[in-house]
């Protein structure tokens, strides 16, 4: 293999590498919002007046008292926080799922044609 071919080669893994570090962050984000999708399913069973922990910080909980389980309060950016009933942003948080899982496709699409230029390129 000469020089020049066996540079691409190495740039080629490399940029097969790095979508591999971007796929598997995709995958945790997806997992994350599946999560606060089944989070949010159980929140709605919830009633008034109901005991609950409330996360502080990661991994630390205070006990209280639900006094509203219809309307959530989002953080949308820039300090900005809006309201929305629980339903909503259950439908927000799969249109974010089917946003990432199509640029999860996207990212594969792209890893696809890096493997199989270097496939193409070790056959020569």
């Amino acid at each position: 293999m000469d020089q020049d071919k066996y540079q691409q080669m190495q740039m080629l893994d490399y940029q097969v590498k790095q979508l591999q570090k971007v796929i598997e962050g995709i995958d945790a984000q997806l997992v994350e919002i599946s999560s606060t999708i089944d989070a949010l399913n159980d929140f709605k069973e919830l009633g008034d007046d109901e005991e609950v922990l409330f996360p502080v910080a990661n991994g630390i909980f205070a006990k209280g008292k639900l006094t509203d389980n219809k309307i959530l309060r989002i953080n949308i950016g820039s300090n900005v926080v809006v309201e929305k009933n629980v339903s909503d942003t259950i439908k927000m948080m799969e249109q974010q799922a089917m946003d990432i899982e199509s640029y999860k496709t996207e990212v594969v699409s792209q890893l696809q044609k890096f493997v199989d230029k270097m496939n193409e390129m070790q056959g020569q």
